[in-house]
């Protein structure tokens, strides 16, 4: 491998080829700066890098000249080759113009001989390219391609992922949304059903209440029934409410009383005002407790069902 570098590096001297000017560094260069510089062109030049537009022989030669220009031995063959070719430019700068072109039209012919005897040579390989130089080329084509389909597929990957996770987002928000309708419906339904038994509780009540009065004032005669025909303060404080139950004792005729004993000193029996109304009160609110919690237990199950559905 050294010999090789060695004449590699020969070779390229004789041609006048500066590889310090490939590294873009000077002949001062310590090895520490040569492997900088081999570094910087190679984020360039580098398969890995270049893609499309890797040149296997660019790279190559990079690498050559880095080896040679740090290999102590391959070093001394390329000075040595470029100082002799430096003398020979000299000097035929110092030459007469018809002797110059007399030593290039030599350099020429011996160049042609050489790359001549370099194709028999091929031909005689039945005509086949250097196959080192082919798997470099082919090395850095499957390369090339292979770093594309790996940045296809990450691609694809962050598509997947970003799509993925939009879809969770949007479920979340469809659910949350669903919960608080159904929590919002369920509230008002509950304040409604609050409301309307808190109005007939009163209702009944005073129901009572004006019972009562006109039984007390049947008993105890005409002062007290003058009392019991004025409003209640409740039915003062709500006139339409007051409207309404006045209505309602036109619909349901009083209870007529009970004649009295032959004994004039008997008291008639008290009757329970609050009896019926109470049976009724307390069927009325079974009722409307068994159709909220029929309601209720309707929802759930349909936000079960939607749930679920939204799951699968």
């Amino acid at each position: 491998m050294a010999s090789d570098l060695v004449a590699w590096a020969r070779d390229v001297a004789s041609k006048g080829d500066d590889l310090f000017t490939l590294l873009s560094i000077d002949a001062t260069a310590s090895e520490s700066d040569i492997r900088r510089a081999f570094r910087r062109k190679a984020l360039t030049a580098h398969p890995d890098k270049a893609g499309d537009a890797y040149d296997p022989a660019l790279y190559e030669r990079l690498e050559r000249a880095r080896d040679a220009l740090i290999d102590p031995e391959a070093r001394k063959a390329y000075d040595d080759g470029m100082r002799a070719v430096l003398q020979k430019r000299a000097q035929l700068d110092q030459m007469s113009a018809r002797r110059r072109r007399l030593v290039e039209d030599l350099e020429q012919r011996e160049e042609a001989a050489k790359r001549a005897k370099t194709e028999a040579g091929q031909a005689g390989r039945g005509g086949q390219p250097d196959p080192e130089r082919d798997a470099m080329l082919a090395r850095g084509r499957a390369k090339a391609e292979e770093r594309k389909r790996l940045m296809r597929e990450a691609e694809e990957r962050e598509r997947l992922a970003w799509e993925q996770q939009e879809a969770r987002e949007r479920q979340t928000a469809s659910s949350s949304a669903r919960v608080e309708t159904s929590a919002g419906e369920e509230g008002t339904v509950a304040d409604d059903y609050d409301s309307k038994i808190a109005e007939l509780e009163r209702r009944i009540e005073e129901k009572r209440q004006r019972k009562l009065k006109k039984m007390m004032a049947r008993r105890g005669g005409g002062g007290e029934e003058e009392d019991a025909k004025e409003p209640s303060p409740q039915a003062n404080s709500h006139p339409s409410t007051g409207t309404a139950e006045a209505d309602a004792c036109k619909q349901t005729p009083a209870a007529e009383p009970v004649p009295a004993p032959a004994s004039a000193s008997a008291e008639p029996p008290v009757q329970n005002p609050s009896g019926g109304g109470g049976n009724k009160f307390a069927a009325t609110m079974a009722r409307l407790k068994a159709a909220q919690a029929k309601r209720d237990e309707e929802k759930r199950r349909k936000a079960a069902e939607e749930e679920t559905k939204a799951a699968t």
